[in-house]
C-alpha cells in the first residue's frame, strides 16, 4: 500500500468527522458483539463534536441529539472496523495512523484540554479501523483482477465484507433513544412510541432538523456556534 497516498485519505476521512455530526443517562449506548460503549463516552465524543463545530467559526447549531448519534455512528463503525480487521489478521500501520492524526493536530489543539483526550483516541481508532478496510477491500479487488483500486475504491469494498461478515457474526445493538443499527449504520427514528403529526414534531424526529427548530431549543440541548 502507498503510505504517501494512504495517509490524506484516512486524513480526508478524519477530516470529515468534523462535519459530522450534549445529558447524561445510566448504561450503555450499544453493544457490539461482546464490547460496550457507554454512554459516557458517546456524550464525551458528542461534546467533542460540538466543541469542534463551535471552534470551526460555522454559525450553524448542531442539536445535541444529532451530536451524540454521529458520535455514536463513528463508535460503532470504529469498532466493527476493528473487530472485522482483527479476526481477519489484520494489523493498522501506526505510522500511518500517526501521520494522519499529525495531519488533523491543529484541529484537536484548537479544543478545550478537556476534550483532546478523548477525541484523539477517537480519531485514532477510527484511523486503524479505516486503514483495516482499505487492507481488507485492496486484497480482495486485487485477486478480482483491479489492481489499481483507489483508496476509496478500497474502502468501499472494505465496508462492504465487513457489514457482511458483522451480520453474521456479531449482534449489534442500540439504546433506542439513539435510534436504530442497520445495513452497517445508525439509522436515526424517534425515541417516541408516538407518531409525529405536526410539521414541528415531524421536523424534530428528523435527524437533520431544520435550523428554525434547532434555535428553539434551550442551550443545554444544542451546540451553538
Amino acid at each position: 500500500m502507498s503510505h504517501r497516498r494512504t495517509v490524506p485519505a484516512i486524513a480526508g476521512a478524519i477530516a470529515a468527522l468534523f462535519l459530522t455530526a450534549c445529558s447524561n443517562h445510566p448504561g450503555s449506548a450499544a453493544t457490539v458483539g461482546d464490547e460496550s460503549i457507554s454512554v459516557t463516552t458517546v456524550d464525551d465524543v458528542a461534546s467533542a463534536l460540538c466543541a469542534v463545530q463551535s471552534g470551526g467559526g460555522s454559525s450553524q447549531q448542531l442539536a445535541s441529539r444529532g451530536a451524540r448519534q454521529g458520535a455514536l455512528d463513528v463508535l460503532i463503525s470504529s469498532d466493527l472496523s476493528r473487530q472485522y480487521g482483527e479476526a481477519e489478521g489484520v494489523v493498522p500501520d501506526q505510522e500511518q495512523v500517526d501521520a494522519a492524526l499529525s495531519a488533523n493536530e491543529q484541529n484537536i489543539k484548537a479544543l478545550p484540554a478537556e476534550h483532546r483526550a478523548i477525541f484523539r483516541d477517537t480519531l485514532r481508532n477510527y484511523a486503524e479501523g479505516q486503514l483495516m478496510l482499505i487492507d481488507i477491500g485492496r486484497q480482495t479487488l486485487t485477486a478480482q483482477g483491479k489492481a489499481n483500486a483507489t483508496d476509496q475504491q478500497a474502502v468501499a469494498q472494505g465496508t462492504k465484507l465487513r457489514n457482511a461478515w458483522a451480520a453474521k457474526n456479531l449482534d449489534v445493538s442500540v439504546d433506542p433513544r439513539y435510534g436504530e443499527f442497520a445495513n452497517g449504520a445508525l439509522v436515526s427514528k424517534s425515541g417516541s412510541l408516538s407518531v409525529a403529526q405536526s410539521e414541528r414534531a415531524t421536523d424534530g424526529d428528523s435527524p437533520d432538523p431544520s435550523a428554525g427548530w434547532v434555535s428553539e431549543l434551550p442551550a443545554s440541548q444544542k451546540c451553538a456556534g
